[in-house]
């Protein structure tokens, strides 16, 4: 057995898995001694999708070395979306097979094939100009707001706002909010920067709000967005995404 682990808040990587399973269709997830990890591309080398459940989450945690183990996706999310909020989980790995054991009312158990899942990858290192901290349902809604009117978003701060907009076809929508608003829990701004957003990966990443209900939002000009939610001493799940580079 190359690890075990128990987990009585099986909702962390649930939604973890969950959301990550919405740009992945298989990964590379690495349990050790500090939690159980993911980090992994999309096919599209559009975007990047890391998240840890720390040590501390657990009860029990057993691992003596870094193992690493390929999953296709749609097999974990099947079963991780049969575990409810009141059960426990307990995860290993033996003989090729993930088993899954869920503990409630009654126990039920679950196994599936591990897969060969190679590529490595690592989270590249940016500096980013802006930083927001925003309740996860502000961006939500300005996401959705954006979805009436394009497939695009435009994300815009300065040192005092943070604005969300879209335009298409002589139409337009935007979600601003100032600095101190109840929206933004936190803003920093060296200088007004503006990136370019696919839609429907913002879509994709919001869903991870049922990890956190506030967002840690980063960009630049042109830029790479960077999206965390954290649930402190115990998880987060983190996106890195290319910017669209559009011709005004």
């Amino acid at each position: 057995m190359a690890f075990k682990f128990i987990l009585d808040e099986p909702d962390l990587l649930k939604e973890c898995v969950i959301a990550a399973s919405s740009m992945l269709n298989e990964a590379l997830l690495s349990v050790d001694s500090n939690g159980v990890s993911l980090v992994s591309m999309d096919s599209a080398n559009v975007a990047l999708v890391e998240f840890n459940i720390l040590a501390g989450a657990f009860r029990e945690l057993e691992a003596s070395e870094k193992t690493g183990f390929g999953v296709n996706m749609t097999d974990l999310v099947s079963v991780m979306r049969r575990i409810k909020s009141t059960e426990s989980l307990e995860m290993s790995m033996n003989d090729g097979m993930l088993s899954m054991k869920i503990f409630g009312n009654a126990k039920r158990a679950f196994q599936i094939p591990l897969i060969d899942v190679k590529k490595e990858t690592k989270i590249p290192q940016l500096d980013f100009p802006a930083s927001i901290e925003i309740k996860a349902s502000f961006l939500e809604d300005g996401i959705s707001d954006a979805e009436i009117i394009s497939d695009a978003v435009i994300l815009e701060a300065d040192p005092d706002s943070f604005t969300i907009r879209s335009r298409g076809d002589n139409r337009t929508a935007e979600l601003k909010m100032q600095k101190g608003e109840d929206g933004i829990v936190s803003l920093e701004a060296k200088d007004h920067v503006k990136s370019t957003f696919s839609l429907d990966y913002l879509k994709k990443m919001i869903k991870a709000s049922k990890i956190s209900d506030v967002a840690s939002v980063r960009i630049g000009n042109d830029y790479p967005l960077r999206m965390t939610f954290t649930v402190i001493d115990k998880a987060h799940i983190g996106f890195v995404l290319a910017p669209r580079i559009e011709n005004d």
